[in-house]
C-alpha cells in the first residue's frame, strides 16, 4: 500500500510533465484530509472530503476500462489519451511502479489508434479480455 507521503511526492514529481493535471488529479482522490487540504478548494471542510480507498483502485480500473475503450474506439484522442493518464496513476497507486513506468513510456513513445494498443495491455496484464470492449477498429484518425 501506498503511503501518504509517497502519493504527495509522487504527485509533487509528476505534476511538471501532467499540466492539465489528468494524471496528478487522480492522486489527491486517494489522499487524507490533511494531505489532500493543500490541494482542495480553499475552504473544503474535512467531513466534505472523502478519500477512496488505496484498496479498490484495481476495481476502479476494471470499472473504467469500458469507458476508455470507448472513447478509443470512437477516435476521441483526448479523451482516449487522458484515460492513460488516469491509468498510469492508477497502475502506480497499485504499487506497480514497473508496469506503470511502462504503460508511460508507451504513451510517449508508442501511443497509436487512440491508445488501444495499450490498453490491451493493461488488459492482459490484469487478466481481463479486451475483446468484450474493442470494436476490432485501426485507425490513424487520432482525434
Amino acid at each position: 500500500m501506498r503511503t501518504q507521503e509517497e502519493i504527495v511526492e509522487r504527485y509533487q514529481q509528476r505534476r511538471v510533465k501532467d499540466l492539465l493535471g489528468f494524471e496528478v488529479g487522480e492522486y489527491i482522490h486517494y489522499l487524507d484530509y490533511e494531505h489532500a487540504k493543500p490541494y482542495l478548494i480553499k475552504g473544503t471542510a474535512a467531513e466534505e472530503w472523502k478519500p477512496l480507498p488505496l484498496k479498490a483502485v484495481v476495481s476502479r480500473m476494471r470499472e473504467y476500462m469500458s469507458f476508455a475503450w470507448s472513447k478509443a474506439n470512437n477516435c476521441r484522442g483526448i479523451s482516449a489519451n487522458r484515460s492513460i493518464l488516469h491509468f498510469i496513476a492508477w497502475i502506480w497507486l497499485s504499487g506497480d511502479d514497473a508496469f506503470s513506468n511502462e504503460i508511460d513510456r508507451d504513451l510517449e513513445h508508442n501511443y497509436f489508434w487512440c491508445g488501444k494498443p495499450i490498453l490491451v495491455k493493461i488488459c492482459e496484464h490484469y487478466g481481463w479480455d479486451s475483446r468484450q470492449w474493442d470494436d476490432g477498429v485501426r485507425t490513424n484518425t487520432e482525434d
